[in-house]
């Protein structure tokens, strides 16, 4: 289990160890990565989210991943309930609240998981007498109907939370202005302010490229003549599939190059940074280790109750609890927050590295309660 897990999660440091190479040689600057994370959120996630929904799903199939959808939803219901109750208890950083929310509800599910599928479905194959293939088929389908719903949903929630812990920074800076500031201030926020509405206007909008590619791909699912055409006729397939395809398959890299770079220019070409390691350590005890222990009660349940009899898919539906936070929210932060850029990476850094001994340790637990 041991050479699933850490070969996959070096291989994330590795790409990230690129994008801080360049970083230093200069090669990224910030406004670079600061395009690279747009161009993911409009392009490459959207592309990924399109191909990947169809090529795993058809009308016939989509309702034996019904629980799956269910148990994912709950995983990042529960991430916000422990990201709010935990701000409002025990880490009590209101300045934080938006990024405590996010990295303790947005699950890492991509990279890491579509590894451990390829490396654990030999032996989960020796484990329960299924062939191999069969094993693989159903985690990499689960994994990607996660990754649909968690990347639809990260990008709808989790920007309209960044954009109102903005607005609130805005209002108290504001507040916090003297009188003589604010009467000086008054006369150009009046005449700017018909474009700043209209600005605020664009940014809140609920709609976000992979909610709409998310929607999208629901459509032609649910038209199987459409989805039929798509994937079968060469001719289409070639023109309009394999494309969306190629660009798919540089979402991880992008996003791990953009971790690696923010990394080196945010927090390693710091010398006066002053986070508050105690508090990074709160959000990352969230996140490794309340999450996974909300998710093995809630397997425990969905087994005892017989709502999901592969104990495979269970087993990728727990590890959803146990996964590092999404890269992705860094990306979120340099779009619609860039104040906490530093902090998520930060929090990014330390929790892959404590992944490293976290995740083999819940594997192992699952495994001992559940192959008895």
């Amino acid at each position: 289990m041991l050479k699933a897990v850490v070969p996959t999660t070096f291989g994330v440091f590795l790409i990230s160890g690129f994008g801080a190479y360049l970083s230093h040689k200069q090669i990224i600057n910030k406004q670079l990565t600061s395009q690279l994370s747009c161009l993911t959120e409009n392009l490459f996630i959207p592309a990924l989210i399109f191909t990947n929904f169809l090529k795993s799903l058809t009308l016939e199939t989509i309702y034996m991943y019904i629980p799956c959808i269910i148990i994912t939803l709950l995983c990042l219901i529960f991430g916000y309930i422990t990201g709010i109750l935990s701000n409002k208890y025990w880490i009590k950083e209101k300045s934080l609240k938006s990024v405590i929310i996010l990295a303790s509800a947005n699950p890492h599910t991509t990279n890491l998981q579509l590894q451990l599928c390829y490396g654990l479905s030999g032996w989960f194959s020796l484990m329960t007498g299924k062939p191999e293939k069969q094993i693989e088929a159903i985690l990499v389908t689960t994994v990607i109907i996660q990754t649909v719903v968690v990347t639809s949903i990260r990008w709808t929630i989790g920007r309209s939370i960044l954009e109102q812990h903005e607005n609130s920074q805005n209002d108290l800076e504001m507040t916090n202005l003297s009188i003589p500031q604010q009467n000086q201030l008054n006369l150009p926020l009046c005449i700017q302010q018909p474009s700043k509405n209209e600005n605020d206007q664009q940014k809140k909008t609920f709609w976000n490229a992979p909610l709409c590619a998310a929607l999208v791909s629901i459509i032609f699912i649910c038209i199987p003549t459409v989805q039929n055409t798509l994937l079968q006729n060469q001719i289409i397939y070639n023109a309009i599939f394999v494309p969306l395809s190629t660009i798919s398959r540089a979402t991880s890299p992008i996003i791990l190059l953009i971790l690696g770079s923010s990394l080196y220019q945010i927090y390693f070409a710091n010398q006066e940074r002053t986070e508050k390691y105690s508090t990074i350590l709160y959000i990352v005890f969230n996140r490794l280790l309340l999450m996974p222990i909300i998710g093995l009660l809630l397997v425990m349940f969905v087994h005892n109750q017989k709502i999901i009899d592969d104990q495979c898919q269970l087993f990728m539906l727990f590890l959803t609890f146990c996964t590092p936070p999404s890269i992705n929210i860094l990306l979120m932060a340099k779009q619609y927050l860039q104040s906490a850029e530093e902090i998520v990476a930060v929090i990014l850094l330390n929790s892959y590295l404590l992944s490293i001994i976290t995740l083999p340790l819940w594997m192992i637990t699952y495994l001992m309660i559940f192959f008895k």
